[in-house]
Formats: structure tokens, C-alpha cells, sequence
């Protein structure tokens, strides 16, 4: 994790949650996120000077960073489940731990650095299953584009390095309190994957060896704050 990255991106959501409060109109919300994030290990597998070979990663955990506009739709709801519809922005960042090159026999690469970050846009559909008191447990899922940038090197200046961009997906659960009829906080758990994600393997001088790819899994802890209005 880099801490001014970190810092960055939660000056950037503070202050994108503070604009859509004075800018939404009745009967919206915007809400603000930051998390844990894991990346899943990985398998990047593909051609690599000519021969089918893999680079398989584990990754440190991360951060993540978001913020979401949304509705309430009357009409997709009753006195016991209200259906929310939303628009999230999202960022999240992983260094990597280890890699390990099928091309080189097995065991830990040297000289192992970088990260893997992405960039997400989902249209989320959560579900409220409102209660008596001030919690309401919600799940959804989301569909949208997940850009991703490789930055991955190892062994004698090896690199991994491109972006690129691809269908994602996601399944959300969590709960939120409401502190009064404005103001919530919230606690959940998000599983995403993008598919089929491809990067360039570079070699030390730069020559391209191939490509490699693989869809990417993440999973979240995530605490936030949503705004009614």
C-alpha cells in the first residue's frame, strides 16, 4: 500500500461526496467508501516466446476507495423490501507479494515489485429488508467495466506491465445504522471479478515475449457513510 495514494484517494472521495450533497436533488443519496481489499491469486497464463507458460502472483492486501449515487425506486419496493438502483465509482490497489514464472521451474522469483490496480464502473441493484430499529441488512450485485493497470516486474528487470479493460461484475452484502433520516453508516462485504484481463510480458530490454492474462477476483471490507436526501 502506498500512503499517498491512500491519502489522495480519500481527499478525492471526501470531497466528490461533499459536491453530489449539494448538488442531488429530493429523494437521492450519495455515499462514500474505504476498505480492505484482497486480491486473489492469480494465474497469467498465455504464449510467452512461444511456448504456453503462466506467471502466478500472490498479492499483499490492499486498499479501496469509492463512492456511489443512487435512488430508492418506490415502485420496485413495499413496507418490507426497498430496491435501490445506484451508479459506483470505485478504486482499488494491490502490491504484489510473490510471482513465480512456470519458465523458470518452480519456487519464488527474484527481485519480486509492483502492483495491481483498477479502476471500476458498476450499475449496482441492492435490496433493503427493513427492519423495526435503526439497522437494515441489504445484498446486491453489479454489472459494469473494470480498467485495470499492470505493474508488475521480477528476475532481471522482467516486467508485466500494461492496462486494460474489461467486463466486471459483483455481489454485495452488508448492513447499515441510521443515525437519523439523513445519515447512515454502513458496513459491507463486496466479491468482484473482471474477466479475461490481458497485459504484455515484457523482457529486461523491453522486447514484448507475449501476452498473458486472466480474470481477476477481489474481495472487500468496506465502511462508509450515506447521505440521504
Amino acid at each position: 500500500m502506498r500512503p499517498r495514494h491512500l491519502f489522495a484517494a480519500t481527499a478525492m472521495m471526501l470531497s466528490a461526496t461533499t459536491l453530489s450533497a449539494q448538488t442531488l436533488p429530493d429523494g437521492y443519496y450519495v455515499q462514500g467508501f474505504l476498505g480492505y481489499n484482497q486480491l486473489q491469486d492469480t494465474n497469467l497464463s498465455g504464449i510467452i516466446g512461444g511456448t504456453p507458460q503462466s506467471v502466478l502472483g500472490d498479492f499483499d492486501g490492499g486498499y479501496g476507495i469509492g463512492i456511489a449515487v443512487g435512488r430508492e425506486i418506490p415502485q420496485w419496493s413495499n413496507s418490507n423490501i426497498g430496491t435501490r438502483v445506484e451508479l459506483e465509482l470505485s478504486y482499488r490497489n494491490n502490491d504484489v507479494d510473490r510471482l513465480d514464472f512456470t519458465g523458470n521451474g518452480a519456487g519464488s522469483e527474484a527481485n519480486t515489485g509492483g502492483d495491481i490496480s483498477s479502476a471500476s464502473v458498476f450499475a449496482n441493484v441492492l435490496f433493503d429488508f427493513k427492519q423495526q430499529g435503526a439497522f437494515t441488512p441489504f445484498v446486491g450485485f453489479g454489472l459494469g467495466a473494470q480498467r485495470t493497470s499492470y505493474d508488475l516486474v521480477y528476475g532481471s528487470g522482467v516486467s508485466i506491465r500494461d492496462s486494460d479493460t474489461n467486463f466486471a461484475a459483483q455481489a454485495i452484502a452488508g448492513v447499515s445504522y441510521d443515525f437519523n433520516s439523513n445519515t447512515a453508516l454502513t458496513v459491507d462485504a463486496r466479491y468482484s471479478r473482471a474477466f479475461d484481463v490481458a497485459s504484455s510480458r515484457l523482457s529486461g530490454a523491453g522486447a514484448n515475449t507475449g501476452t498473458v492474462s486472466d480474470d481477476l477476483d477481489n474481495f472487500s471490507l468496506n465502511l462508509g457513510v450515506r447521505f440521504k436526501f
